[in-house]
């Protein structure tokens, strides 16, 4: 025993766990008995906290940012608007009603007991006394158990003639003739019957359509235009070919370019060094609003000027440079031509 603590402890570096641990994975072989790599950086110093970056972030122009915080802006009031406009989703549950209205159970008379006088007769005799029974607060709802708990009263005795007793003994009931083990007369199914087959509708007989529309009523005095001989309503006259030059990806709602078109920068100005370049940014508009469409149309700006300053940058001279802004579409579009 005191041979085995001394070879666990050999190691200083190792307890008694790790150096068992070793010495398993070596009885087993393989690849679990295998050293394991260093990990990355391990005879590197040991980095500073203090050290920040010394480059700002690319981020959006001002303008841009202060475009996206009025979008925000109004976003949030047309919620507020909207939430307002459809009301509170908690429906409207209207108070119960009043136990005035229902008029309180008269407990029945206990068996045995003489039956009280009416009430309409205790109340001329004491008119300065109150009604005694229950009856539940205004307001409330709920249910008074004193008649449930009151003894029901006895049914009423009714003499019968003897001729009749007499007939009603002779006829056997329903449950003797159970008993006696006599049936009753056997249920049958309905007969089914098979419907007959219609005869086939002619064709005579179908409403035609007809090849026009009905005539439109006419009313005295009325002049009634009809629509059917009137040519369909014009279509906006969209641009829809897509607009030419090399494309570049911007950021959602940003004038930032995406990283990684350095290089299509560098071709299009290899081609031609001096221009003319024609640059052309798209906001994209969501809808056909006149607002949206405006800020649409700053954004395509704001794209643009940064393509500009992106080629002016690398020597392209400002006055070959022709920007604009459109509305509808992704990006921007770099042309040399118009």
């Amino acid at each position: 025993m005191a041979t085995c603590l001394v070879s666990l402890s050999a190691c200083h570096h190792q307890d008694a766990i790790d150096s068992t641990l070793e010495w398993t994975q070596h009885m087993r072989g393989g690849v679990i008995a295998a050293q394991r790599p260093p990990p990355p950086g391990e005879s590197d110093p040991y980095p500073h906290v203090g050290l920040t970056p010394t480059q700002a972030p690319e981020m959006p122009s001002p303008q841009a940012r202060a475009l996206l915080t009025e979008h925000l802006i109004r976003d949030r009031n047309l919620t507020y608007r909207t939430v307002a406009a459809n009301g509170t989703l908690t429906p409207v549950i209207p108070p119960p009603p009043s136990a005035a209205a229902t008029p309180a159970p008269t407990p029945a008379p206990a068996a045995g007991k003489p039956s009280a006088q009416p009430a309409a007769a205790a109340s001329d005799q004491n008119p300065d006394q109150q009604d005694a029974s229950p009856t539940l607060p205004a307001g409330t709802s709920g249910a008074i158990m004193d008649a449930a708990e009151a003894a029901p009263p006895p049914p009423p005795k009714v003499d019968a003639p003897q001729h009749t007793k007499r007939a009603d003994a002779k006829k056997p009931s329903t449950t003797d003739s159970v008993t006696q083990g006599t049936e009753g007369p056997e249920l049958a199914m309905p007969e089914v019957k098979e419907s007959t087959q219609k005869a086939p509708v002619p064709e005579s007989a179908l409403p035609q359509i007809p090849d026009g529309p009905p005539i439109a009523p006419a009313f005295p005095g009325f002049d009634v235009p009809t629509d059917a001989h009137l040519a369909d309503a014009p279509k906006p006259n969209y641009d829809l070919s897509d607009p030419k030059g090399t494309a570049l990806h911007f950021m959602p709602q940003s004038d930032q370019l995406s990283s990684g078109q350095d290089g299509t920068l560098a071709k299009l100005i290899s081609k031609t060094p001096n221009g003319p370049f024609y640059v052309r940014g798209f906001g994209n508009s969501p809808s056909l609003s006149t607002q949206d469409q405006a800020d649409a149309v700053q954004l395509g700006l704001l794209r643009a000027q940064r393509v500009a300053k992106e080629l002016i940058s690398r020597n392209v001279p400002a006055s070959a440079i022709h920007i604009r802004g459109d509305a509808f579409g992704t990006g921007a579009r770099v042309a040399s031509s118009p």
